[in-house]
């Protein structure tokens, strides 16, 4: 295969300056096969396979760096809706039939139809991910003493 100056050079910045690690790897990988080196010997150096080797220098020969990209779609599709996470775990557990005041690891993974069979770190990633945190709950009281505010205030220095 014939590569172009152009093409080494792009391959070169790339693979010592792109932002994307998966990208830099990849562009060393072909870079060393426009050098002269054979697919398998890059894929033994790199811990990959000659026909992924393969397959990265024919996407970037069509589609240049950007073949390079993880493409969307890829990897295992997503179990939860996190839509639906989202609309019940912003809302108290009362608004669905149970008596309680706060949500819990175990009972959204009760309730919510999309965390069935979740575990309770399970149904934590799918809150982190979800843009959403858990915290346990703590009941606390300021104090029995009818008269505490009133003390607390005098104690107050402004």
């Amino acid at each position: 295969m014939d590569w172009s100056p152009p093409q080494v050079e792009e391959l070169a910045h790339a693979a010592h300056h792109h932002g994307t690690p998966h990208i830099r790897v990849k562009a060393l990988a072909i870079l060393a096969v426009a050098k002269g080196q054979s697919q398998r010997q890059v894929a033994v150096f790199y811990g990959t396979t000659p026909t992924s080797v393969c397959t990265w220098v024919g996407r970037y020969r069509c589609e240049g760096l950007a073949g390079l990209a993880i493409h969307p779609g890829r990897g295992r599709p997503k179990q939860v809706d996190e839509d639906e996470l989202r609309h019940y775990a912003l809302q108290s557990p009362r608004n669905f039939g149970i008596n309680r005041s706060r949500w819990t690891l175990r009972l959204l993974a009760q309730t919510v139809p999309s965390l069935h069979g979740f575990s309770d770190n399970g149904v934590r990633q799918a809150l982190l991910r979800a843009g959403l945190s858990w915290k346990r709950g703590q009941a606390w009281m300021l104090s029995p003493d009818p008269a505490f505010e009133k003390k607390d205030k005098s104690s107050a220095r402004p």
